[in-house]
């Protein structure tokens, strides 16, 4: 469970750039820069990926969460399919719901199949004290960035990508421009479509690495810049802690009976 969403988040590294935005243009070099808004405080946002090479066909997760960056919390709902969740003990071979919710240094995780065993609806795991030291830098260099899509693009042409304007078009009734950023890294493609509204802040980006049956595509979409959002940890009633240790012994032994060669040469 916890390595599907390490999948999903490994996704804002780079994308096919043909994954299929609603939004095209004919690609030139970008002429000037975008408008710059402020650091993000909160944003909502939901998202679909399809991950080739993880099991014999194609894994699709969707989702969609919440992130406040002014208290470094995170939320997410992340809908995984039978093929992955049959390989959680107790899990369902229909797919599972599973909540997810970053608090403190904390990851909190409510996955139906596992209630059986804990007794409790909730598990959670600590993060290492380095990890935790490095979240609020973290979240607000994120912050940052989704407000000022010129320092992901600088950041890009810095390490020898190329990016290429999409001119303007729309995403889901809002104005955008497009960049698209393309690159290679010891022979895989890797790229990203990042559309920016008006006001500076990141609509939509289309993310991927690779291609065909191997390769790892995503959509996020992002919107309710600054609005208020609810993130809240469960009680401590309600959950099981869990050593990290175990979590990444059980991460093993799933790893070991899902179709990782392929995809980790990506």
């Amino acid at each position: 469970m916890l390595g599907s969403l390490g999948v999903v988040v490994a996704l804002g590294v780079g994308s096919v750039a043909l994954v299929g935005s609603s939004a095209a243009a004919r690609p030139k070099k970008h002429a000037a820069p975008l408008a710059v808004a402020s650091p993000a405080s909160t944003v909502s946002f939901t998202f679909s990926a399809r991950v080739g090479g993880l099991t014999k066909q194609a894994v699709s997760l969707t989702g969609s969460g919440q992130a406040d960056f002014v208290r470094d919390t995170l939320s997410a709902t992340v809908e995984i399919p039978g093929s992955l969740a049959r390989l959680i003990p107790g899990g369902s071979a229909g797919g599972e719901a599973v909540n997810l919710v970053l608090s403190g240094g904390t990851v909190y995780a409510e996955v139906p199949g596992l209630s059986t065993f804990t007794g409790t609806p909730w598990i959670s795991v600590a993060l290492p004290a380095a990890a935790t030291s490095a979240l609020p830098g973290i979240f607000t260099e994120v912050a940052g960035a989704l407000g000022n899509v010129n320092e992901i693009l600088s950041f890009a042409t810095a390490h020898h990508a190329t990016v290429t304007s999409l001119g303007p078009s729309t995403v889901h009734g809002t104005a955008v421009t497009g960049d698209q950023v393309t690159a290679r890294y010891d022979g895989v493609r890797i790229g990203a479509r990042l559309w920016t509204a008006t006001s500076g802040d990141l609509v939509q980006a289309v993310v991927g690495i690779g291609q065909g049956a191997h390769g790892v595509t995503a959509t996020v979409n992002l919107s309710g810049y600054g609005a208020p959002v609810t993130i809240t940890a469960p009680s401590p009633a309600q959950v099981k802690a869990i050593p990290l240790s175990l979590v990444e012994s059980v991460l093993g032994g799933l790893m070991s009976k899902v179709h990782l060669g392929a995809l980790a040469r990506l």
